[in-house]
């Protein structure tokens, strides 16, 4: 059985000028749709293409954390339109690569967009991060880029267990809030603000290192290395702002800015960090 998606309404539009070719929104977004990396961000420029590369950028410092190796067994969850999949796909050989995801319109574009190549093989499958349709303790690596925050994470991480061999790894990025706005954040529901929910839609912002830690340990899982690179996605901010320039709904543009400077505030205020996580399966 698979949950109903619940995308937000903006994934709606980023379909409709996918599909229009709108040269901008290729560039930035045909093969991730999440934050971006920069090594250096004095040097960003935020055109669609710099923002293309940062988002390629950031799912290699993810894809590198975990360690990836030829050969692995490889899930990808909440996979998006595969742009994880096809960078691993252009960087190692003899990977058994699988994407799962929840929305099948994100899943019909990944399998459009990834073949394999390099003795890889690879494989979408439709299902909730909750409840995987796939073998016990059959992957190396199990990686979420930036999706976590819309999941029910103690079931995730339960079937994270389930599926990682012994030694496997979980990686994943996150916004992880600091312990002392754990409090603040506590006290309120993003969710329910409608710019949030437009946007981004259902997200829980509450775990913070030690909650992490927690449910790791309830689910045979310990955290191994936290890396922050917050500084390293500020730009991102700058070309979302800029990306709704062409949008001709201003009261869509009006949440979607609305919303992310939420976040924008809340990075640079340190309350919420950007993460890389990785877990290894004890």
């Amino acid at each position: 059985m698979v949950d109903k998606p619940v995308n937000p309404p903006y994934f709606d539009g980023l379909f409709e000028r996918l599909a229009k070719h709108d040269a901008s929104t290729v560039a930035a977004f045909s093969r991730h749709v999440h934050w971006g990396y920069w090594k250096d961000p004095s040097q960003a420029t935020c055109s669609p293409e710099d923002y293309g590369t940062a988002a390629e950028n950031l799912c290699r410092v993810v894809c590198d954390a975990a360690p990836i190796r030829d050969g692995m067994r490889i899930v990808d969850v909440g996979c998006g339109f595969g742009g994880t999949l096809a960078s691993l796909n252009d960087r190692y050989s003899g990977l058994q690569l699988v994407g799962v995801n929840i929305d099948p319109r994100q899943l019909e574009r990944a399998a459009e967009l990834v073949r394999p190549k390099h003795g890889n093989s690879i494989e979408f499958v439709h299902a909730d991060a909750a409840r995987i349709p796939l073998p016990d303790k059959c992957f190396d690596v199990v990686l979420a880029v930036e999706c976590v925050f819309h999941f029910d994470r103690p079931r995730f991480f339960a079937e994270t267990e389930r599926l990682l061999d012994q030694g496997g790894t979980l990686t994943l990025s996150d916004f992880v809030p600091s312990e002392r706005s754990l409090e603040y954040l506590d006290k309120i529901d993003l969710s329910a603000n409608e710019a949030i929910r437009w946007s981004y839609g259902e997200i829980d912002l509450s775990y913070s290192i030690s909650r992490y830690q927690e449910l790791a340990k309830a689910h045979g899982l310990v955290l191994r290395e936290s890396i922050d690179i917050t500084e390293n996605t500020l730009p991102t901010y700058e070309f979302l702002y800029a990306s709704t320039a062409d949008w001709t709904d201003t009261w869509h543009v009006e949440l979607f800015t609305r919303a992310t400077r939420l976040l924008e505030k809340g990075s640079r205020n340190k309350m919420i960090g950007y993460e890389v996580l990785r877990f290894v399966c004890s």
